[in-house]
């Protein structure tokens, strides 16, 4: 398994406990936080970029949907997922990501960079570089 596909698997994992202590009915605010914990430690990125792309996600997919209590949907966490892949340098999923996003992802990299490590960055921009986000 892959550490996306495990990621996902912790995701559900979340969900599945979420619903059996509420009757079966989800809530994504009952397990936002948990989410974006797992998120953030799940990326070998260092400081504030996996928080300002989670919340990137959260705002663009979660918070915009008709049914956030069924949130976040196998779609959307397949976004979620390539954002992961994105910051621990992987190119799994990323064709999930529209060019909406890449340029989104470039402009939250530009904030972070000065406190990422040289390589970290390099790496990030070379793909950000890939998918025109600039």
């Amino acid at each position: 398994m892959t550490d996306i596909g495990k990621f996902l698997s912790d995701v559900d994992k979340i969900k599945k406990h979420d619903r059996q202590n509420n009757s079966g009915k989800p809530d994504y605010s009952r397990i936002a936080d948990n989410l974006r914990n797992l998120f953030e430690r799940a990326s070998t990125c260092p400081g504030e970029l996996p928080g300002s792309l989670y919340e990137y996600w959260e705002k663009e997919y979660v918070l915009t949907s008709a049914d956030i209590a069924e949130e976040p949907t196998a779609e959307n966490l397949g976004k979620l997922g390539a954002m992961l892949a994105y910051l621990n340098n992987s190119n799994e999923d990323q064709e999930l990501l529209t060019a909406k996003d890449w340029k989104e992802i470039g402009v939250l990299v530009g904030y972070e960079a000065e406190d990422l490590p040289v390589d970290i960055l390099r790496d990030l921009m070379s793909i950000l570089v890939s998918k025109n986000a600039y």
